[in-house]
């Protein structure tokens, strides 16, 4: 395609901003031209026309690496304002990275600034923030599993200050809408296209890795509040206190028994990963 005696890097430095271009290049004579001193076209194509092809399965590549990332949100705006959102943000953000994985690093920044339609406005950047949790949890290091043994020889009274270590890649977040529902009705080939604004359901979501797949749980608002410290760094004891001040006298007194099977549910989901005294 290039001529021989062009050094490639610079060929490469011409192309890659074209290939980025939204509308075709041999549309617009002045772009044309520039191409034709890099590239040398055949019997069919003109150069532009040649680099045109490339250039659309850089959209198409591109654009189809995303939408298997964001379904959601494309079943919240629709397929049409997503694929427009889609195209804006690689033009605003065009890749940094060679896997198509990071693709989406700068998404969830681009997509606060984005003015999406104002019913699905706030659902939609929510949707996208979860998703994007989806990315690193998915292919994120694994941390050593808990070792039963250092449960048992941790003595009673040293509980209160033990620091509960939350798994890493562990993704608890309070939503305004049921975002984790709605992705699910997304990737339902069978659902029907939305035709209501998403209601708000507010939940208290976690989202964790089992057996190579991504799962949620929906937990409520104290053993959340709870997770939440521990996730902080807090130690067992003055989280439970926190929590405690939060609650009225007949739930702060429950809260104790609530604990140790919160505890153990945890620690077999492998949401805890370690405990350091």
């Amino acid at each position: 395609m290039t001529a021989p005696r062009e050094p490639m890097d610079a060929v490469m430095a011409f192309l890659e901003p074209a290939f980025r271009r939204v509308d075709p290049l041999a549309g617009d004579a002045a772009i044309a031209g520039e191409v034709a001193a890099h590239v040398t076209g055949n019997s069919r194509l003109t150069p532009a026309e040649q680099v045109d092809i490339y250039r659309r399965q850089y959209w198409l590549r591109h654009l189809d690496a995303l939408a298997d990332d964001y379904p959601g949100v494309a079943h919240l705006v629709g397929e049409e304002a997503f694929d427009v959102f889609l195209r804006a943000y690689l033009v605003a953000y065009p890749p940094r990275h060679k896997s198509l994985r990071d693709l989406g690093c700068d998404i969830v920044t681009f997509g606060d600034g984005y003015a999406f339609a104002d019913d699905v406005q706030a659902a939609a950047r929510e949707m996208l923030a979860y998703e994007h949790a989806f990315i690193d949890l998915f292919d994120g290091a694994e941390p050593p599993p808990l070792d039963p043994q250092k449960l048992t020889s941790i003595p009673e009274d040293a509980w209160e200050r033990a620091r509960v270590v939350i798994h890493p890649l562990l993704v608890h977040r309070r939503v305004r809408f049921p975002v984790h529902r709605l992705r699910l009705a997304a990737k339902d080939s069978d659902a029907a296209p939305r035709t209501e604004p998403p209601a708000l359901a507010p939940a208290n979501l976690v989202l964790y890795r089992d057996d190579n797949l991504i799962r949620f749980e929906e937990l409520d608002g104290t053993a959340f509040a709870l997770l939440d410290a521990l996730a902080r760094g807090e130690a067992l004891g003055p989280a439970c206190e926190q929590v405690a001040a939060t609650l009225d006298a007949a739930a702060a007194e429950q809260l104790g028994a609530q604990v140790g099977p919160w505890f153990q549910q945890w620690t077999a989901r492998r949401w805890i990963v370690d405990v350091v005294v």
